[in-house]
């Protein structure tokens, strides 16, 4: 059983300045399944699918970017596929329009890997499309952190195929708390989670996707939150809107409903404004690998 994890940031300038991020593993039952998922994609040869993932980490996300990023992803999509977005993003702050773009992104990447199968995607741009929906997807995401302003780093393999499913005994392993350094499992399905349906009041998504799938996907977080906050509040959601709920076949106390991630692991450190700012100088994800 692998003990570690090495997350390796470098430069994008220059990838022999390195930086390596070493993490415990937290055993758990659930842990060996991520390992597996994980060997699946180094196996495979799956790339980082988006190794800028750098979140209020380094300067280069600044909103101007940010927005510039996005609406250059969306205008690319409707060059491809004439009239697929009706907006861009003006100002960052605007939820309604980011609802408005996810909902564009969920309509024609559908549900996990149901992409592969629709045609607009069966021609010679058919990867560029994919992929500016992929970055118009997490950038949406970005905008919506944008305030809180919280540190983290994703790591992503966009093209390993979502195909396992937590189990009742899995979702028992979630939490809400987030510990500073530490290593947990990404949302891997397509749509709105119970905490995006709960904090963004939109009125375009297309269905309620709560945490079903798991891949190699991580995400590291460098801060603390009892996450209590959080749970109350969808906990709140699910009784405020329990017959929409149970008219999609769940009951109240379904585990499927469970929000927040399982820990995978714990990063290695002495302090930790050292380590944020031994990390400020990179915005590279080279590489992550066990042992």
């Amino acid at each position: 059983m692998f003990q570690n994890l090495i997350v390796r940031l470098s430069k994008k300038q220059d990838p022999t300045n390195t930086l390596d991020l070493t993490f415990a593993l937290q055993k758990s039952n659930f842990l060996p399944k991520w390992i597996n998922r994980m060997l699946v994609a180094q196996q495979r040869q799956d790339p980082i699918s988006e190794p800028w993932a750098f979140y209020h980490l380094n300067n280069q996300w600044s909103e101007e970017y940010t927005i510039k990023f996005i609406n250059e992803n969306i205008n690319r999509c409707n060059e491809i596929f004439p009239g697929m977005f009706e907006r861009t993003v003006i100002d960052i702050q605007n939820q309604d329009d980011l609802n408005y773009i996810h909902s564009v992104f969920e309509l024609y990447h559908g549900q996990l890997d149901t992409w592969k199968t629709n045609p607009i995607f069966d021609n010679i741009h058919g990867d560029e499309l994919r992929n500016c929906l992929s970055h118009i997807n997490q950038t949406v995401h970005r905008c919506e952190g944008a305030s809180i302003k919280h540190p983290k780093l994703r790591v992503v393999y966009f093209d390993l195929p979502k195909t396992e499913t937590f189990t009742s005994e899995d979702y028992q392993e979630f939490t809400n708390k987030v510990e500073f350094g530490g290593l947990y499992t990404l949302y891997a399905d397509v749509g709105k989670n119970l905490e995006s349906l709960a904090t963004d009041n939109d009125n375009h998504h297309h269905d309620f996707v709560p945490n079903l799938h798991y891949s190699a996907d991580f995400t590291i977080k460098f801060w603390d939150n009892t996450g209590v906050e959080r749970e109350n509040l969808c906990k709140q959601y699910i009784e405020q809107h329990k017959d929409y709920f149970i008219s999609k076949g769940y009951t109240l106390d379904d585990p499927r409903l469970t929000t927040g991630s399982i820990k995978l692991g714990q990063l290695i450190y002495k302090d930790k404004s050292s380590m944020l700012e031994s990390i400020q100088p990179y915005d590279n994800i080279q590489s992550a690998f066990l042992f």
